[in-house]
């Protein structure tokens, strides 16, 4: 009797094991139909097939086992839009989708889901006051009414400071759920330098293993190696006539590497101000590496003989690889400056006119 109730206690222990990490997922497509659904992961940040489903009815199922909660999308097969969103984790998740009204989806069952929902429905109260703000803009603007226009600007730019800080707000209370990490991802990175990334990558540390906190930590990779006190990549272009230009040739000089296009109004209006510290420092061991990003490159030589910016130029839009020096420094947005020491170090980015001139002063004395 003893070794049954031993054999007994061991399936039952083997069959909760088995169960651990597991999740399932009942939908419901409202109206009702036939066919084949599929749920979506991730990879490298794109939505991939992760399984299929038969549809009978508007019923379909999906199970799997989810270690930590993850993000998932549902769509139908055939059809390019997705008509679910939801965060997977073990347990029993409900869904009823309405195709045609994604923000009515009811999701139940998933913690972390509850947390997302409370985060999208604060969100689409911003949106709806976005448009509110626009219609008035609009309204405003056709009847000249220049107090309300700078009225609505002061309001627009209240309500975009109060979105962030609700954002921020919302990581700091929810930092142990994947959410707040998919929530940062989405909102903060692109403009977080290596600190704040490292900063936010310790508060993460609880779900490190969660696929939004590996790509925060993918971005602050990257960014450290264009970050200060980094050896700057090195780079081979072609300059105006073709020649190759390499970055490391003129190591021993303070660098100015200078991401540009002839059609950036921000880089035309910066130009006078990089122009004037050219000539202030050219000879005292500085130099300008522009690197330009015209897709035109008779516009970019017109543009360099017309405004005779006389330094060095490299073109980084060749067919093969456009754009390549820009990737590797993490260029988002032009006029970007890269400026490097003697011993081919970054010593800041983005500096503009008078600070870039203030900083010059001070290493070429």
């Amino acid at each position: 009797m003893k070794k049954i109730v031993l054999i007994a206690l061991s399936v039952l222990v083997l069959s909760s094991c088995g169960k651990k990490n597991q999740f399932s997922i009942s939908g419901n497509i409202v109206p009702a139909k036939d066919g084949k659904v599929i749920l979506f992961g991730f990879k490298d940040g794109q939505p991939v097939p992760a399984d299929t489903a038969d549809m009978k009815g508007g019923k379909f199922k999906f199970s799997g086992e989810s270690v930590i909660p993850e993000l998932k999308l549902i769509g139908l097969e055939g059809q390019e839009n997705f008509i679910g969103q939801l965060f997977v984790e073990e347990g029993k998740i409900d869904m009823t989708i309405y195709p045609d009204s994604f923000q009515n989806n009811v999701i139940k069952g998933s913690a972390s889901q509850d947390i997302f929902k409370i985060y999208v429905d604060e969100m689409v109260g911003f949106q709806k006051k976005e448009t509110e703000l626009q219609q008035r803009f609009g309204q405003a603007q056709g009847s000249g009414n220049a107090e309300e226009l700078n009225a609505i600007r002061f309001e627009y730019q209240t309500m975009m400071e109060n979105t962030q800080l609700y954002s921020k707000n919302f990581v700091a209370k929810y930092n142990t759920s994947p959410v707040a990490a998919y929530v940062y991802l989405m909102t903060f990175v692109q403009n977080a330098d290596v600190e704040e990334l490292d900063s936010i990558l310790k508060v993460f540390e609880p779900i490190k293993t969660s696929e939004f906190v590996a790509a925060i930590q993918e971005r602050a990779d990257v960014l450290r190696l264009t970050s200060k006190g980094s050896p700057a990549p090195d780079f081979t272009l072609a300059g105006p006539d073709g020649t190759p230009v390499s970055l490391s040739s003129y190591k021993g000089k303070y660098v100015l590497i200078d991401f540009w296009a002839s059609w950036c109004k921000p880089c035309m209006e910066e130009l006078p101000n990089v122009i004037d510290a050219y000539n202030t420092y050219k000879d005292k061991g500085f130099e300008i590496v522009g690197v330009s990003l015209d897709r035109d490159q008779d516009a970019w030589l017109k543009t360099i003989k017309d405004m005779k910016m006389n330094w060095v130029h490299v073109w980084d839009m060749a067919e093969s690889a456009p754009g390549q020096v820009a990737t590797k420094y993490n260029v988002s947005g032009i006029p970007h400056t890269v400026l490097i020491d003697r011993e081919g170090k970054i010593v800041d980015t983005n500096l503009r006119g008078a600070q870039l001139k203030m900083k010059l002063a001070e290493l070429l004395k």
